[in-house]
């Protein structure tokens, strides 16, 4: 003990308890299971000195549960206030905004990071620290879906790092850089910033960091179908992980490899990768992940037929996806019930999540473009009313010209003779306004529904649903589009799909087709009804054919160059009016679930049918066999690109 006391006298004095509780901190965040050593009640034996400094120890711990890591980063802060440190404020609050990311709370943790960000700018800190916040900022943009702020505010966060050289930070915002990229459908773009960042962090021996980087370029190829280079870095990025012992990302991994082996078609190894991956993150409490992995499970136990295990799954997976608001995995398991319904030949259940699949999808694409059509039917509706009021004042006028013609004599004669001839005229101009009004209401009818189906409704205010047995069904939806969209203003980007949209009605009208509906930058006719075609089969390719060959020629002298993917199925469907106040027309059936499955199976700028559109058209039209291609919900199916 002598030695001790000695040390206490030297000019660094160390006060023991703080180093017995540091010891404690140090075992408590390598071992979850030391956290039942009761550190709250071990706070009441220290001074308020020594409270302070260890509330501000645990405040800096990674791996304490979301309430833990709540509630002492909640202390710090008020440790802060009260000693008036903004430095460590501004930290409190970035620590407080990263529970709440743990916990997938987005609106909660922006809050946080916004504070502390602001904090950092007013007492002008360290730009290294000042970096970071930003970069928290854009997670939390990209994973509410506004890419345009998320890579807004990783750029701001690239150039701050690149202003002090700070290549740590240069390497984590081109790494989130490259995300953005990736989930914006900019996959070339993707790739070069995540290469960049695997080079720095290469150069820098930052492990953690090269297996993000490896794991982030797997994803990329995975998503553009460059299976055999995806699993090569999934598998790069697994290794590195099981060396530094990273659970989390161990567990991203392996979810990432079973992936792959589903779309190689290993489904046996797909499902123990799953399972692996999902034992950690329910340890671990992250809902997204834990939605994620049980929608791939979910779906993989339809295709083993095990029904009831695929629903279980599914329904758990969609009831977290709802609790963290993840549009996206809710759009994903809509779409893998609706495949789960489809198998066990409930076609009722199916439809009604296949169309809730898309009304998310709309939600996600659209939000912008219904503000603008809306504005564009609110204008309608106040020029109509503003037309009527002026009908209106003219009348009154005419009205009181007549009262005050009887003064009599040939001057009464002559002024009722000028006021007929008047409101002959008028009463002539007010008949061709409405015959003008009711043309173009009539138009607008059959611009939402078919010509037969507007008919009933005007003459008999109803009409009856139809099935059809031989129906082509066109989907075909815009490459990229999720990147243009953040990058155009909301005028440009109506008015290009206007165009575009306005020249594949003409070219689907011209080879008698029927236009559905348009979801976002999706496009969906139909051939075959609600009137009959024996050509159906013919007219819809035809369509496919002129429409690519518009856009190739549209895109040598416009300023944005639009691709799009078309697939094609020829079926039995079902189609009626849904609604009673804004009528739509709509389609049902497994024909247009399997259209819209050839449809992300094509690439850009190609034609992709089903088998049994193939047997229609393949004496009429050049085609190039595929080949068999796992299908998600329906398994093997082949595929054919007609050739343009």
């Amino acid at each position: 003990m002598a030695g001790l006391r000695k040390m206490s006298n030297s000019p660094f004095p160390i006060n023991m308890k703080i180093l017995k509780y540091s010891l404690i901190l140090i075992c408590f965040s390598i071992n979850f299971s030391y956290a039942e050593y009761d550190i709250k009640v071990q706070l009441e034996s220290l001074s308020d000195a020594e409270k302070k400094e260890l509330i501000i120890q645990l405040g800096k711990l990674q791996k304490l549960s979301f309430e833990d890591s709540l509630a002492y980063g909640e202390q710090v802060l008020n440790l802060a206030k009260q000693d008036h440190d903004d430095i460590r404020k501004a930290r409190a609050l970035k620590k407080i905004g990263a529970a709440y990311q743990f916990a997938s709370k987005k609106d909660k943790a922006l809050e946080y990071f916004q504070q502390s960000l602001k904090v950092f700018e007013k007492i002008q800190a360290d730009k290294k620290e000042f970096a970071k916040p930003l970069l928290n900022i854009c997670i939390i943009y990209w994973r509410k879906d506004d890419y345009s702020k998320a890579l807004d505010y990783c750029l701001k966060s690239l150039r701050i790092s690149e202003s002090i050289d700070n290549q740590r930070g240069i390497a984590d915002a081109k790494h989130n850089i490259g995300t953005v990229y990736d989930l914006s459908g900019k996959y070339d773009t993707a790739l070069k910033y995540h290469f960049e960042a695997l080079k720095i962090r290469e150069q820098m021996g930052d492990k953690e960091g090269i297996a993000d980087s490896f794991n982030a370029i797997g994803i990329v190829y995975a998503i553009t179908k460059k299976v055999t280079e995806a699993e090569k870095y999934y598998l790069k990025s697994l290794k590195i992980l099981e060396e530094i012992d990273d659970k989390q990302g161990i567990v991203k991994a392996l979810n990432n490899v079973g992936l792959i082996h589903k779309d190689l078609g290993n489904f046996d190894k797909a499902l123990a990768y799953y399972f692996k991956s999902l034992e950690v993150w329910k340890k671990v409490g992250k809902k997204n992940e834990i939605a994620n992995v049980s929608n791939n499970i979910g779906q993989l136990y339809t295709l083993f037929k095990d029904y009831d295990a695929a629903l279980s799954f599914l329904e758990h997976a969609l009831k977290l996806a709802k609790e963290i608001d993840a549009k996206r995995l809710i759009q994903e398991n809509y779409k893998f019930l609706s495949d789960l319904y489809v198998a066990q030949g409930n076609y009722k259940k199916a439809l009604k999540y296949y169309k809730d699949s898309f009304e998310v999808k709309s939600q996600i694409f659209d939000g912008e473009s219904e503000r603008q059509i809306a504005d564009m039917q609110a204008k309608y509706e106040t020029e109509k009313k503003e037309k009527e009021i002026a009908l209106l004042k003219k009348n009154n006028a005419i009205e009181r010209l007549m009262r005050n013609s009887l003064l009599g004599g040939l001057l009464f004669v002559f002024i009722l003779a000028f006021i007929m001839f008047l409101l002959y005229r008028t009463k002539r101009k007010a008949n061709q306004s409405l015959s003008f009004e009711k043309a173009k209401s009539d138009k607008l009818l059959l611009n939402i529904l078919p010509v037969r189906v507007a008919n009933d409704l005007k003459e008999k205010g109803k009409t009856e649903p139809e099935s059809f047995e031989n129906v082509t069904v066109y989907f075909s939806d815009i490459v990229g589009f999720t990147h243009l969209s953040t990058q155009l203003e909301p005028k440009v980007l109506i008015s290009e799909l206007s165009n575009i949209f306005t020249v594949f009605d003409n070219i689907v009208e011209k080879n008698k087709c029927e236009r559905i509906k348009t979801i976002g930058d999706a496009y969906f006719c139909v051939c075959g009804m609600p009137e009959e075609n024996p050509h159906h089969a013919e007219n819809i390719v035809q369509s496919a054919i002129e429409i690519i060959e518009y856009l190739r020629e549209r895109n040598h002298t416009s300023q944005f160059k639009w691709k799009i993917r078309i697939g094609i199925h020829t079926g039995k469907v079902v189609g009626g009016v849904v609604g009673v106040k804004k009528y739509i027309y709509d389609v049902f059936g497994d024909s247009i679930n399997t259209a819209s499955r050839m449809e992300s199976n094509s690439e850009p700028m190609k034609i992709n049918i089903s088998e049994t559109t193939y047997q229609i058209i393949k004496d009429k039209f050049k085609v190039i066999e595929r080949g068999s291609i796992p299908v998600k919900g329906k398994g093997e199916m082949r595929m054919y690109f007609v050739d343009v």
